[in-house]
């Protein structure tokens, strides 16, 4: 049996911990479409309203919302507050999807890092480059891995969007998890290469969960106060309205589509934005320098922006010490992904493991 035999129903269930794995799934969603598949999406909150605007025409169910906010930057203490929220979730998450599977006869899921996505009687894929979680403590490494190992097995497939070799973006993020059920498709991105004249001095990207998302737009608008520019636009990653002033030289969109975004990142000059894994293969389609601010208490991005400051590819600053009038001009020496290479074709990379007897028996 393969997916080609007929028409199937597939139901693509991004988690919403920051627009990332959202907008990452954007080109999945299209590679079913584009093969006539009957697709329905599940998502939550921003994630969901962003689906509802590039896919208007798609079934969309709101599930449950991990919830998991940053109050500080220690991520032991973040997550040691919420470890029983979390499994709340992702139990009230597989009772959620197995009545969307049924109601919906679904005969494919894809998670991108829904734990709780995984149906005994349906093939599934989980989307993840978080598979090791380098918190400079070996024994907790060892415990979260095994932890987060239990969920990601009981998935007949785990794609890594990331290059397989020694030149890749995640590191030591996916590159220590070993399965048979590992698999790298490349990097994945909803952009597509622009020739565009610059328009924006800085184009600033705001994503991730509250209220580090509110805290990070607060000082960005705050420092821009005292700083002379005159064409910059703010992203603001989310609809919840914002009692700030916004100065008359910051264009503000709440949420962009996808096309929206492609064309305004290419008519920047400088990009501002967490170093969040999906922020990173975009800026490996459009090799625009960045200023990259890591979410406080986020290990996974501190390490992201860390490395790619250690191999000289982007400035990478901790919130707490940005300072916009200087490290702008700063981040603008940097060459970014100038010298990456080129994505690969995610269709081919696709066709080989959704028509896998591995996935489908």
């Amino acid at each position: 049996m393969t997916l080609q035999d007929s028409k199937k129903n597939v139901l693509i269930c991004p988690q919403h911990w920051g627009l990332g794995h959202v907008t990452r799934t954007i080109p999945i969603i299209h590679y079913f479409l584009n093969r006539s598949h009957r697709v329905v999406l599940a998502c939550s909150g921003a994630g969901s309203d962003l689906l509802k605007l590039e896919f208007p025409q798609l079934p969309i169910y709101e599930i449950v919302d991990y919830g998991m906010t940053y109050p500080t930057g220690n991520m032991y203490l973040n997550m040691g507050l919420q470890i029983f929220q979390l499994h709340k979730a992702i139990w009230k998450e597989k009772k959620q999807i197995a009545k969307i599977c049924q109601q919906e006869q679904v005969d494919l899921i894809i998670s991108d890092s829904r734990f709780g996505a995984s149906q005994k009687s349906i093939p599934s894929v989980i989307i993840s480059h978080h598979l090791h979680l380098p918190l400079g403590n070996k024994f907790l490494e060892i415990m979260i891995d095994r932890w987060m190992r239990i969920f990601y097995v009981k998935f007949d497939q785990i794609w890594t969007p990331d290059f397989v070799g020694n030149v890749n973006l995640s590191g030591e993020l996916s590159h220590l998890f070993k399965s048979n059920k590992h698999h790298f498709i490349g990097p994945v991105s909803r952009f597509d290469k622009k020739d565009l004249a610059i328009k924006y001095q800085v184009a600033f990207l705001l994503s991730g969960p509250e209220p580090q998302r509110t805290y990070f737009e607060n000082q960005i608008l705050d420092q821009l106060k005292n700083m002379d520019l005159k064409n910059v636009i703010l992203i603001r990653g989310t609809q919840l309205p914002s009692k700030k002033v916004f100065p008359s030289y910051l264009e503000v969109i709440d949420l962009a589509t996808g096309d929206q975004l492609n064309n305004i990142l290419y008519a920047s000059e400088l990009i501002v934005s967490r170093s969040g894994y999906t922020t990173l293969m975009d800026l490996a389609v459009i090799k625009k320098p960045a200023l990259l601010v890591p979410t406080p208490g986020q290990p996974e991005q501190e390490y992201l922006g860390r490395e790619l400051m250690r191999k000289k590819k982007f400035l990478c600053i901790d919130q707490k010490n940005l300072k916009l009038n200087l490290h702008l001009q700063e981040a603008l020496q940097y060459d970014g992904f100038s010298d990456f290479p080129s994505l690969d074709s995610l269709e081919e990379q696709l066709d080989s493991l959704v028509e896998s007897n591995e996935l489908w028996g």
